[in-house]
């Protein structure tokens, strides 16, 4: 086709057109992205239940939660409330590609969460702590646990959320059985790596190393609680060793882990634990095994493991922490310990024996035979976790064991209650509430504390002649024992003329000692008898 000269320009014309840096056809632009960090404070947390918590977050609102897209978390499982715009997060959902339980992970992670989404053309990025939970008395969650520093303030709540490398801590309050645990530490006298033989032993089971530690005295664990004590460790003054139960509120099967060597406490609270994984920490149960540990034990070897040193009972950093047929450990054995302060929570034990049918016929002795020289051919002191001690000449001793009776009761135990002199007196009702307290401490390893029965108690007089008794070793083991006219104690036996207003009680004297039935509310004083079965 040939070009005409109007057509040629034309052409022109356009070709000049699109040329024109003038143009206005409309650009291409990218959209800016812009990122926002934001901390989430522990105050801003709602606990919902104890595996989960919401808070407010930036940039979400009811209307646009619909909008959030690229979700993720460091650990457990992030979603919008589409009413609401908040956060929901579980930290222990578990996890599709990780093998460890979502405990662990949370664990590995000091419970830090970083949160991750976008909004529009923004895109946030939180981080914040959410600490592990239980259902307070209220049945509302609520915290677990409290760090608590040296001098035995609590930490602030964003003190609490730091580790081991950035705070500082010496005890952990659980707040839900409401003990404290003392908290082991890196260095010094509760050095995670320190051991102790159990109760007031001082030397070592000869097939086992010496026990190691900063103590001035004997590394014992009657020594490190003398130690707790008197610093006021965490401002407290009763510390003691734990109950088996008490470790078993504490440990948790979810948080072990063999191949990473992570022992079931919790690290984030107890951090140098897991350098102890699976070793023995000591309980405060105290038993007999069976012929001891030895294959041939020898009696009265203090450096065996015989009936005279005893066992007591230990809880292993593993898996197998709650094995209720566990075999204890010798007491001369060096061993970790962490100390509790607290309520007692006691073991439940089922040696208890009822009152004891057999009858105890109080000791003949001579005229002019002094009884408080041979005591030891009859009873032993006990220390407060039930164990005979070592030194049976010492001054300080928590109840007696009676051996008089062996011969007829073999395989029982009779403690008696070593009592203060000058403690107010009781009517009947007192004194069996007396008794209820004394059990809630377990002392001596026991919570069958209980008033004795006349015949129980009056196996603690002296016969010199035929149907005349007195008190007896009262210069000794018994010096604790009020010893004048009419210085009645009370028994749990019922009157025998009137059962519903009167209680036999027995009087401790010098001569015509005896019992006779008195009124309820008359106020006497109080000795309280536990009997056992001994261990096989």
């Amino acid at each position: 086709m040939k070009k005409t000269a109007l057509s040629i320009a034309f052409m022109g014309i356009f070709i000049s057109a699109c040329n024109d840096s003038n143009s206005t056809s409309p650009q291409i632009t990218t959209p800016q992205i812009a990122t926002i960090t934001a901390h989430i404070k522990s105050s801003d947390i709602a606990p919902v239940s104890t595996t989960m918590v919401s808070f407010s977050a930036p940039g979400i609102i009811a209307s646009n939660a619909s909008k959030v897209t690229g979700i993720t978390a460091t650990f457990g499982d992030v979603s919008i409330n589409q009413t609401t715009g908040d956060i929901t997060f579980k930290p222990y959902a578990s996890s599709a590609t990780n093998v460890l339980s979502a405990e662990i992970i949370a664990a590995k992670f000091d419970y830090k969460f970083e949160i991750s989404y976008k909004v529009d053309n923004t895109i946030y990025q939180l981080d914040g702590s959410v600490l592990p939970l239980y259902n307070d008395k209220a049945n509302q969650p609520a915290v677990r646990f409290s760090k608590v520093s040296l001098d035995g303030s609590v930490l602030s709540a964003e003190d609490q959320a730091r580790p081991a490398n950035t705070s500082d801590w010496s005890c952990v309050t659980d707040n839900s059985s409401e003990l404290m645990w003392q908290a082991p530490q890196a260095n010094g006298t509760y050095a995670f790596n320190e051991t102790y033989y159990w109760g007031d032993r001082s030397i070592n089971h000869r097939e086992s190393s010496e026990a190691s530690c900063v103590l001035d005295g004997n590394c014992n664990t009657d020594n490190l609680v003398v130690k707790a004590n008197e610093q006021r460790l965490c401002g407290k003054s009763d510390w003691r060793l734990a109950t088996r139960t008490e470790w078993q509120t504490l440990l948790d099967k979810k948080l072990f882990d063999e191949d990473s060597r992570r022992s079931p406490i919790n690290n984030f609270y107890f951090p140098y634990v897991d350098s102890n994984f699976d070793e023995a920490y000591w309980t405060d149960s105290f038993t007999i095994y069976a012929n001891g540990h030895d294959n041939k034990p020898t009696a009265g070897d203090w450096q065996g493991s015989n009936a005279l040193v005893g066992d007591a009972h230990v809880m292993w950093m593993g898996e197998d922490f709650d094995f209720a047929n566990m075999p204890p450990r010798s007491t001369n054995e060096p061993h970790f310990t962490m100390l509790v302060n607290g309520t007692v929570i006691p073991d439940i034990k089922d040696n208890d024996v009822p009152e004891l049918s057999t009858q105890l016929t109080p000791q003949n002795i001579a005229e002019g035979v002094d009884e408080n020289i041979n005591w030891q051919s009859r009873f032993v002191k006990h220390g407060n976790l039930g164990q005979a001690l070592a030194d049976q000449d010492t001054a300080n001793w928590t109840c007696t064991s009676d051996l008089a009776y062996r011969s007829v009761l073999a395989n029982t135990q009779i403690l008696w209650q070593r009592i203060n002199k000058d403690a107010p007196l009781k009517d009947y009702a007192q004194a069996v509430e007396y008794a209820k307290q004394v059990n809630k401490s377990a002392i001596c390893g026991q919570t069958n504390w209980r008033l004795p029965t006349e015949n129980e108690l009056k196996s603690l007089l002296l016969s010199p002649q035929p149907f005349l008794y007195r008190a007896g070793y009262i210069t000794s083991i018994l010096d604790d024992t009020v010893v004048e006219d009419n210085s009645y104690y009370w028994t749990s036996t019922v009157g025998s003329y009137e059962p519903e207003t009167e209680h036999s009680a027995v009087a401790f004297q010098e001569k015509y000692a005896e019992s006779s039935d008195e009124l309820n509310t008359r106020e006497y004083r109080v000795r309280l008898i536990s009997t056992t079965r001994l261990q096989p």
